[in-house]
């Protein structure tokens, strides 16, 4: 008996999903600059915060209210759930607040997007994007916190947020791609590979493993779910290290070719969008339609501050319905409910490490 195959979809999607890397060139042109003006109410926000909540976790959208700047944010969170799949804030003056202040802004902002939800098994909200020396080569440990390539991925929550507060000296370069897009150019040219990713791909956790769980899962690559699409990108470098679990099942030869020819569209240049990070530039991206890189870099010499960013996974409560497979890495998928982030223990406290001294975990 042959095995049932996979929902998809009949044909190429289209739709303002399927974006190419031409329609985006002058990235000043469609970012959302922030005005002296919208500058000022935010700092009011982030000022009257310290006031009624003194604990930023508890900072909701209502407590940061932005009379000016909130109708802004309302058409940018469209475009990055309803229409692109990504958006820019841009011109914070990050280099002038202190550390707390800096993440209060950064919170509050990011609540009129989504709701935050841990980000590891230490139970961070916030993560810092910053090389501490942790090496690649640590099968058990994530590599954001190196200064190595980060190829074509996802985060697991419906919108990742990363706030820039200071560049490297050479490399870095932050990459994004539309996942509908490259799905489309598989369907049109490789039927039998795009195929092949609405099936079951194993993956490695990296240390970060549920209880009574193993040390690998495996999730399709393309889902088709209540006539929606929802990709999910892993680094290939954790596609690769999973080879050191012996129960894991081995990569077919097909399996092995579709995602080959996966990661070279989500690199080729009529799908990948090049944006150069600034200090204070806050990138929003949709995680289940686009997919996000960084190239390797180099960080200036000390004292300089080396490459940083902060980075939020929120939560869409009006997100789009989500399969049933993402429960595999996901706690929860339901919409209405707070869902994604890392599988944490009952007991363990939610927390914002204000600087980037903790390892991610």
């Amino acid at each position: 008996m042959s095995a049932v195959a996979p929902p998809m979809p009949k044909g190429p999607l289209g739709g303002s999903f399927a974006w190419r890397a031409e329609a985006f060139h002058d990235y000043d042109s469609w970012a959302l600059h922030v005005t002296p003006e919208d500058v000022a109410e935010i700092e009011a926000a982030a000022t009257a915060s310290k006031t009624s909540c003194p604990d930023l976790r508890t900072i909701t959208r209502d407590d940061f209210a932005l009379p000016g700047f909130a109708s802004k944010l309302a058409t940018l969170r469209h475009r990055i759930l309803g229409d692109l799949g990504f958006g820019y804030v841009r011109g914070l003056p990050v280099e002038r607040w202190d550390p707390d202040f800096r993440m209060r802004v950064y919170w509050g902002l990011s609540r009129h997007i989504g709701d935050p939800v841990p980000q590891n098994r230490n139970g961070h909200l916030i993560g810092h994007v910053i090389d501490i020396g942790t090496s690649v080569n640590d099968a058990n440990k994530r590599i954001t916190q190196t200064n190595a390539e980060l190829s074509f991925h996802v985060d697991s929550c419906d919108v990742v947020a990363l706030l820039c507060l200071a560049t490297s000296k050479s490399g870095g370069e932050s990459a994004i791609v539309s996942g509908v897009a490259v799905h489309d150019e598989m369907m049109r040219t490789r039927l039998d590979l795009c195929t092949a990713l609405y099936g079951p791909i194993p993956m490695d956790r990296r240390g970060e493993v549920p209880a009574d769980g193993k040390g690998w899962y495996e999730m399709p690559l393309f889902n088709w779910h209540k006539n929606s699409f929802t990709g999910f990108a892993p680094v290939r470098l954790y596609v690769e290290s999973v080879r050191r679990f012996p129960d894991a099942p081995p990569l077919t030869p097909l399996l092995s070719e579709a995602l080959d020819l996966f990661y070279e569209l989500c690199a080729d240049p009529r799908f990948c969008l090049m944006i150069p990070f600034r200090p204070g530039d806050i990138q929003y991206i949709h995680n289940h339609v686009v997919f996000h890189a960084r190239t390797a870099y180099i960080d200036h010499p000390a004292p300089a501050p080396k490459r940083h960013l902060m980075r939020l996974w929120l939560s869409a409560p009006d997100g789009r319905e989500l399969p049933q497979a993402l429960l595999a890495k996901w706690p929860v998928v339901e919409r209405g409910k707070l869902r994604g982030g890392a599988v944490i223990a009952p007991d363990r406290e939610w927390i914002v490490p204000l600087e980037a001294e903790t390892p991610a975990y």
